[in-house]
């Protein structure tokens, strides 16, 4: 199920996130682009292709998508667009990155994807909507993807 939800409740949420290391309200933002490709033990698959249940490749190993949130934005957004090969050989494909999004940046340090704006030709791009989503699973983990570790979504206990 897709939650519509205005830009001004995901700016909300954008702006509760101000610390990427105080990641308490952070997040609650990781969203991700439903063509954004997640690595997967099936291979790379786009997050609108994903299923609860899915074994995503992660920071821990390989752990089951515990739920799937998926939020249709249906005004303007702006994203964060970084073209081919902005971070390297492994980013085949361009990708839009939700600002407030959590990075492993350059150094190592995590960052938000609002950072990298003007870096190389990474810059933003006004989208008419978007479907995007937040991967939840038991633990705090990162996820991989077109050559970025990403933050995933707040933690949630399995199902008993």
């Amino acid at each position: 199920m897709t939650t519509p939800v205005s830009p001004l409740w995901v700016s909300g949420l954008r702006d509760q996130a101000r610390d990427p290391n105080s990641t308490k309200h952070a997040l609650e933002t990781q969203l991700v682009t439903a063509d954004m490709l997640i690595l997967t033990l099936d291979g790379a698959l786009p997050a609108a292709h994903l299923y609860e249940g899915d074994m995503v490749i992660t920071s821990h190993g390989a752990l089951p998508l515990l739920r799937l949130r998926a939020v249709h934005i249906p005004q303007q957004i702006r994203l964060v667009h970084a073209p081919c090969y902005s971070f390297g050989p492994d980013q085949h494909q361009p990708c839009d990155l939700f600002p407030s999004q959590m990075i492993k940046g350059p150094s190592g340090d995590t960052i938000f994807a609002r950072d990298l704006i003007g870096q190389g030709k990474i810059g933003y791009r006004n989208v008419p909507q978007a479907r995007l989503f937040a991967l939840h699973f038991a633990l705090d983990v990162s996820i991989y993807t077109q050559g970025l570790t990403l933050r995933a979504a707040k933690p949630v206990i399995a199902p008993v």
